[in-house]
């Protein structure tokens, strides 16, 4: 591993020397806000927020293309995405008229993904209700200060998400097998093709917004776990947007005993960038790992040198409590180590259950979902108590299987009943 970027360093400080040693750090680096941005993320439980793989894997463009017009095609390995901008119907002058609004660009369109995701994954429902007025929303989404005007926050915000609106999607899949033959899919699908609002002097603000039922499969499918708290601290940066969802989709799902690598231009593809300034491109992506993404994601493990991008397998962005070390381990709660009958460590029903569960699961998403987990015995049957209700409503609806697996390796009777901890 090469030297851990400063982000890390400076949350190693604040948990082995406290937070003035590490509010010390930042300042002599010269990065004083980095340290605000290591507290927010190492002071609170992690809150689930998702995005879709595809878009973790390719992103929007940065800033405004010289022609917004023009469709978006990105690539990532097998995997190739276009989003196209579509005419749309607009009230022009008291006439209805059709206008072609062009691509979304920036870090207000990757906010509004990230929400609007996020509502359908917690939810369970492709049915999203953004607020009852455009205030309320901006609020929902973590918008202090809200300002109107043609280069208001929330002009830029309407302005970007009815680009979205408006955009179709293709998804395309290649693959060639050892004799040659060539193989490829399509799915296209659109975010929306229903929604309901009203007109206002400022604009229309869409209240509520129907995911198409393909979208919504898909996102189930394939939805990345982000954390919310460091969403919010990297919210007006695209780059660091990019590179923290994009890490939070590879480093998960590398390998352990083998790191990937890929060089400079692998990476400006998967971003969207031309390549024609690799050296400009790589600073920005180094700036942006060293001041802003290591500091809200410590068990990141990658190493972005001059010459060659390293990435380790990593756990998801969705952890508790960490100690000191050179990998900002995690170390869980003395209660919540399994025991047996009669309260000793390492046997009982706990141990092959949990087990089995890293087993079925992986151990990365073990770690991600049932860090906390405890496996209790009551009157009515096995429980399985987990932090949050949040977390407890996803392992129902996504590990059924898996925690039917466990219950068989562990001989219990019946599947534990998946509850929260009580607050």
């Amino acid at each position: 591993m090469a030297k851990l970027p400063l982000g890390h360093l400076v949350h190693a400080a604040l948990i082995a020397r406290g937070a003035s040693s590490a509010a010390e750090l930042a300042r002599e680096a010269g990065q004083p806000d980095l340290f605000e941005r290591v507290r927010a993320v190492a002071g609170e439980d992690p809150v689930p927020s998702f995005l879709h793989s595809a878009l973790c894997a390719m992103s929007l463009p940065v800033r405004r293309p010289v022609d917004d017009q023009v469709p978006i095609i990105r690539q990532d390995g097998q995997y190739t995405l276009v989003i196209t901008p579509k005419a749309v119907v607009q009230r022009v002058n008291g006439q209805q008229a059709l206008a072609v609004l062009g691509v979304p660009y920036g870090s207000l369109p990757r906010l509004v993904l990230i929400h609007i995701m996020t509502e359908a994954v917690r939810t369970r429902s492709r049915h999203v209700l953004l607020g009852a007025s455009f205030t309320d929303w901006m609020r929902r989404m973590g918008f202090r200060t809200i300002s109107y005007g043609p280069r208001g926050s929330a002009t830029l915000i309407r302005q970007q998400l009815d680009r979205l609106l408006a955009c179709e999607w293709m998804i395309r899949w290649d693959h060639e097998d050892s004799s040659g033959t060539k193989e490829f899919g399509i799915r296209e699908i659109k975010l929306t093709n229903e929604y309901v609002g009203i007109d206002t002097k400022g604009g229309g603000f869409r209240r509520e917004i129907y995911l198409t039922e393909p979208f919504f499969e898909h996102l189930r499918k394939h939805a990345v776990p982000l954390n919310e708290h460091a969403i919010r601290q990297l919210r007006d940066s695209a780059t660091a947007l990019d590179l923290y969802t994009w890490l939070a989709y590879r480093l998960p799902r590398i390998n352990p005993k083998r790191p990937a690598t890929l060089n400079w231009q692998q990476l400006a593809v998967h971003f969207g960038n031309t390549g024609t300034n690799i050296r400009k491109f790589r600073q920005t992506v180094r700036d942006a790992w060293e001041r802003q993404v290591s500091a809200v994601y410590p068990e990141a493990r990658a190493d972005f040198d001059t010459a060659v991008i390293r990435l380790h397998a990593s756990p998801a962005p969705l952890q508790r409590k960490l100690i000191p070390g050179a990998q900002l381990a995690l170390v869980a709660p003395a209660a919540d180590e399994p025991t047996d009958d009669k309260g000793a460590p390492g046997r009982g029903p706990s141990v092959s259950f949990f087990a089995a569960l890293a087993t079925a699961v992986g151990s990365i998403e073990a770690r991600s979902w049932f860090d906390a987990a405890v496996l209790e015995s009551s009157e009515e049957g096995w429980r399985l108590v987990v932090p949050t209700r949040f977390k407890a409503d996803w392992i129902r609806a996504h590990y059924g299987p898996a925690l039917e697996h466990a219950r068989v390796a562990a001989g219990l009777d019946a599947a534990p009943q998946v509850t929260a901890r009580p607050h």
